[in-house]
């Protein structure tokens, strides 16, 4: 329920921080609340990606892409995440999201997101995502056309051009046996 009620809140006081324009970042003021912790009193690692959802919803409703992709039925999807922790948000601490369009690739589009307190960075995600139209992939060229923007620079950092080769999974539709471990060989 928690995540229901905080996907309302930043739906409905996304007019009240602003417009967001293509190349800008968002900012979403959030608090730690109780039930984010985990037993070590800070919050939970998972919690972090559930709350990047937020910041990556607040900046597309603040772009008006939200929109757009409601009228073409365009659904974001992850691909992959990754997270780097600096420093641990406490229980009720107020912290800040940062999200913004960092790039994209042929068939996605990747967000860079920051977890900042007083000005400093506690964690940093990057989350890819492809975006599909009636179950198919839509290429960047034209989710821009969709979503009637000027795509802003990409600025991928150089690594996680190489990010999405290196962890891929199989297609959905081709085997994928889960053998014994390692994994990624």
């Amino acid at each position: 329920m928690n995540r229901l009620l905080r996907t309302a809140w930043t739906v409905t006081t996304a007019r009240r921080r602003g417009p967001v324009g293509p190349g800008e970042h968002a900012v979403l003021p959030l608090r730690v609340l109780l039930n984010d912790i985990d037993l070590a009193g800070h919050m939970n690692n998972g919690v972090y990606l559930s709350i990047a959802d937020l910041g990556r919803l607040d900046l597309a409703v603040r772009s008006g892409w939200a929109r757009a992709q409601l009228r073409h039925r365009l659904s974001p999807v992850v691909m992959q995440e990754t997270i780097t922790f600096r420093t641990s948000l406490r229980p009720l601490q107020a912290f800040d999201l940062h999200s913004a369009v960092a790039g994209w690739d042929r068939v996605s589009v990747t967000f860079e997101q920051r977890f900042v307190v007083d000005g400093q960075v506690c964690a940093q995600a990057l989350v890819r995502m492809r975006f599909l139209q009636r179950g198919r992939g839509v290429d960047t060229d034209r989710l821009w056309s969709l979503l009637r923007v000027e795509p802003p620079p990409s600025a991928l950092p150089t690594w996680a051009k190489g990010w999405g080769d290196g962890a891929r999974l199989p297609s959905p539709r081709a085997d994928a046996p889960a053998g014994p471990p390692p994994f990624w060989a």
